[in-house]
């Protein structure tokens, strides 16, 4: 915030230069000023909704990953039939191939849990391998948190799976004959509100 990224930066480059750090100097005109109203790290989801800063950092990992996760949220409201979250769901587009874009948090992907970790690096080698592209988010960052309050998991499919949902109802119809009345819509959109309301949306 304010005058404290022009001070900061202005100290690093003068350190470098003392201390002949070449791999900054060689790599300073990748670092971007951004103004922000605190210096928090909720202000990164500020900075990342800049489309003027997103411009400029396009190439880089966060922003693939900002952007992937924004298209997912869009997905939802325009043709939620091909963007799903959930480990069940999500592993159900794969089998179908489905998958265009995985995103996955770093705390499931590296679970201190080995059966959940199993289940998480089994599907992003999957994945992979019929094409996808996978992203896995930094818990530590915005992104990644706002993931994460959406189970951890999400895909955006290449086309629309309406069927998914019904299969799954099917298959739990044994347990709980209650699910056979919700219609497809309801069972997608149920927790959207509430997801998307915690996530910023």
């Amino acid at each position: 915030p304010g005058y404290v990224k022009d001070d900061f930066y202005k100290y690093v480059q003068a350190e470098s230069a003392r201390r002949d750090d070449r791999p900054y100097i060689e790599n300073k005109s990748k670092f971007v000023l951004c103004k922000a109203s605190s210096g928090h790290k909720h202000a990164l989801e500020e900075v990342f909704s800049d489309p003027d800063i997103m411009s400029q950092i396009t190439e880089t990992k966060v922003a693939k990953e900002v952007g992937v996760l924004n298209k997912f949220m869009r997905m939802i409201y325009i043709c939620p039939e091909k963007a799903f979250y959930g480990f069940k769901h999500v592993s159900k587009a794969n089998e179908e191939l489905a998958i265009e874009s995985l995103m996955v948090t770093d705390e499931l992907f590296r679970s201190s849990d080995i059966k959940t970790r199993k289940s998480y690096v089994s599907l992003v080698e999957s994945v992979r391998e019929n094409g996808g592209q996978v992203y896995i988010l930094s818990s530590m960052h915005e992104s990644g948190k706002q993931l994460q309050q959406v189970s951890g998991v999400a895909a955006i499919l290449r086309y629309p799976l309406p069927d998914l949902d019904e299969e799954s109802e099917d298959e739990e119809s044994d347990s709980d004959e209650s699910d056979h009345e919700k219609t497809e819509a309801e069972l997608h959109a149920e927790p959207l509100a509430d997801d998307l309301q915690n996530m910023g949306f």
